[in-house]
Order: structure tokens, then sequence, then C-alpha cells
């Protein structure tokens, strides 16, 4: 399997970054770093998460980090595409953290 991450997806981690970094700048590194070597375990194991809101996807609570990863599993291209991540306590409807 290959691991891929959409637009937004990207986004969403540079979002968690520059959240993080106003305040701390090396645990914005630590943490998103923790987030990429966690998201890449899910090219060893797709289905570790659990059925998603929307429709054919996922979604994974990455291991004592408060953060969500949304992805799909195309078996077809064998690959994972990483879709959104967000802090779990975030407002998903609205989008506000």
């Amino acid at each position: 399997m290959k691991l891929v991450f959409d637009d937004q997806a990207i986004a969403d981690l540079e979002n968690i970054f520059g959240w993080i970094a106003q305040d701390n700048p090396v645990a914005a590194r630590s943490v998103t770093d923790r987030l990429f070597s966690s998201i890449e375990l899910l090219i060893s194991f797709p289905f570790i998460g659990h059925v998603g809101r929307d429709p054919d996807t996922f979604e994974w609570v990455v291991p004592r980090l408060p953060y969500v990863v949304v992805y799909e599993v195309d078996r077809e291209q064998e690959r994972i595409v990483v879709t959104a991540v967000f802090h779990g306590a975030q407002d998903r409807e609205g989008g506000s953290q």
C-alpha cells in the first residue's frame, strides 16, 4: 500500500502545526512528526480505524495524541488516501478549533 495525503489533509496538518507553534514551535514540530510517523502505520494496518462519518472513509484516533485521521482505502490502486486530520475536540460541523 502507498500513503497519499490530499490537499485538505496537508492544510489540516499545516494548521495544526501553526496553532501549536504560536505558543511552542518545538512542540509543534514534535506533534506533527509524531502525527506523520503514526499515520505511516496505516500502510501496514489500513483497517486499524473504524467506519467514518462520510461514506467509504475510516477514522482512526492517533495513539497518545488528541487527533483523528480520516482516510480512504483504495484497494484498486493499492493506496491509502488521508483526507483530513483534526483535533478530537474540534467542532466537525462548523470546523472551528
